[in-house]
């Protein structure tokens, strides 16, 4: 889609539908529209949002016990009498309208998913399809497809519904219509972080910073063309800062854990404190079992700020709790979701606006409107997407802290969650569990977020309920081949950038690279990466 003036047509339309949905929140007919308009964009992944909860609403319509039946049935009502269906219907009687309805969410989440490259689910909405209506064209269409797109199927034992990959990969959107995303470079914001930045490191300042745009190492690049740039935040040190001493130490409410009964304080996922029953008992909550606090002041902090929206529904504990290893990381992003969730019903604030998420990054594409603005080449996909991550957990989630995702849409909005989601991958540090090695606590912490990366950075960092980082000096200074000599006195001059690190850089260039890819968003260009990379294919000359 490469004229602009069809895409403006398309965002518009999609305005139209959202705010109709602000107004009519049970409108099947409504939703399934945007989801064929988010298609039309270039977005699956919200089809596949949207199509979803469309087929939700047809399965509250037909069962008359459903939660939203009466709302949906409703809506549907409204929705015939005003002839939202009729052009390719040729059903009058309503149980086979509703069938028909059913049958086409089916074939859009389908076709949706196999595009964002979620074979498994893609697979199995078309069978659902081929088992309502045996021989269907479009599902049998649909299956085939899916299965040529996997190099494996011709496997002896093979077996679609458990075989065929289901990882897929979106962008990360910088979405046309969100206007919470804030200019972090105006005169305004940088007044508001670094009134934040003082109180966390005194000797410390965020400025602007001119970064090399990252690529993936698949990527074509023009040798003719100078490297492109991103501009981004940075902090920088406002006076010396020795060796050992302390730059950063912040707490954060955005944390999280997903281990179920593991004495961790609930608020800052700090380890409890011993205690002897000669001893007074830690700050808990009296109207929750197990919810226990490391100090007075995380009690207080969370009473406040997030726990009235979790408190006394027992069912929401254990969402995404003591996961399989492989599901691990994924159950913490789902934790972490959560938690912005309960911030943002307590503080009656849109997950977007929280202090603790507006300003965090999230490696965004943001092409210009003038050229086709949803690249669908699978370099520009670089946000995990799962038909069971992000769509069904969170759906799972909401529904356990009583949100009701129809009338919650402006805060519960596909588009919101995955935006959360490539913020949390960008910034979110996490502590790996001695027993499994995999990560079992997590914590958004958004000025320690701001430090750029480096495999030769000049601060170490320790979390502990508190981020705090520390500048590196003596045995603690990164030696390697390219440093200069002053970089081996450790410390931070004054006017230098803190930088810390994504990856562990014990590591060799390669490793590093592939691990520290998700967070940067591309491969790391960082001076130690590229000397050693030179000297790496020196010696294989």
């Amino acid at each position: 889609m490469e004229n602009t003036d069809d895409l403006i047509k398309l965002l518009q339309k999609r305005d139209l539908l959202t705010r109709k949905l602000s107004e009519h929140p049970y409108s099947f007919a409504t939703y399934f529209k945007r989801a064929e308009c988010h298609e039309e964009l270039g977005y699956p992944d919200l089809a596949v949002g949207d199509a979803y909860r469309a087929l939700l609403l047809i399965d509250e319509i037909s069962d008359e016990s459903g939660e939203y039946h009466e709302e949906a049935s409703e809506a549907f009502r409204k929705d015939l009498e005003g002839n939202e269906f009729i052009k390719e219907n040729v059903f009058t009687d309503r149980p086979l309208v509703i069938e028909q309805q059913r049958l086409r969410c089916f074939v859009l989440l389908s076709r949706s998913l196999s595009r964002c490259g979620c074979l498994r689910s893609a697979y199995g909405f078309a069978e659902r399809g081929l088992r309502a209506a045996p021989d269907d064209p479009s599902f049998l269409s649909l299956r085939a497809a899916v299965l040529e797109r996997d190099p494996d199927r011709n496997g002896s034992n093979y077996n679609p519904k458990t075989d065929l990959p289901e990882q897929g990969y979106i962008r990360r959107e910088l979405y046309p219509w969100n206007d919470h995303e804030p200019d972090r470079f105006s005169e305004d914001s940088l007044r508001t972080l670094n009134e934040d930045m003082k109180r966390v490191a005194p000797k410390c300042e965020i400025r602007a910073v001119s970064l090399p745009l990252l690529e993936n190492k698949d990527t074509p690049k023009d040798p003719s063309k100078p490297s492109p740039t991103i501009r981004q935040l940075g902090i920088f040190a406002t006076e010396d800062i020795d060796p050992g001493e302390t730059v950063l130490q912040e707490t954060s409410l955005l944390a999280a854990n997903n281990r179920l009964y593991d004495p961790l304080c609930d608020a800052c996922s700090a380890p409890l404190p011993p205690i002897s029953a000669s001893e007074t008992p830690l700050p808990a909550c009296s109207e929750c079992d197990d919810i226990v606090f490391c100090s007075q002041s995380c009690h207080d902090a969370a009473m406040s700020l997030y726990h009235p929206a979790v408190c006394g529904k027992p069912d929401l504990e254990a969402v995404a709790k003591d996961p399989s290893p492989l599901a691990a990381t994924n159950a913490l992003y789902l934790v972490l979701l959560g938690r912005t969730f309960a911030l943002s019903e307590t503080q009656t604030v849109h997950p977007l606006d929280l202090a603790e998420t507006k300003y965090l990054w999230g490696d965004f594409a943001a092409p210009p409107l003038s050229r086709a603005l949803f690249d669908s080449s699978p370099s520009a996909r670089k946000l995990p997407f799962t038909f069971e991550d992000n769509i069904l957990a969170p759906l799972h989630l909401f529904e356990k802290m009583d949100i009701n995702i129809f009338t919650a849409l402006p805060a519960t909005d596909t588009w919101v969650i995955s935006t959360l989601f490539a913020k949390f991958r960008g910034v979110a540090s996490a502590r790996m569990s001695p027993r499994t090695g995999m990560p079992e606590v997590c914590a958004v912490h958004s000025m320690w977020s701001l430090a750029n990366h480096s495999c030769a950075p000049n601060v170490k960092w320790e979390w502990a309920g508190s981020m705090k980082l520390t500048a590196r000096g003596g045995e603690d200074v990164v030696k390697w081949g390219g440093m200069k000599e002053a970089e081996r006195e450790g410390g931070i001059r004054k006017g230098e950038e803190v930088l810390s690190h994504y990856c562990d850089i014990e590591l060799g260039v390669d490793k590093r690279r592939e691990w520290a890819e998700g967070a940067l968003g591309g491969t790391c260009i960082c001076q130690r990466c590229m000397w050693e990379k030179r000297e790496e294919q020196a010696k294989e000359k």
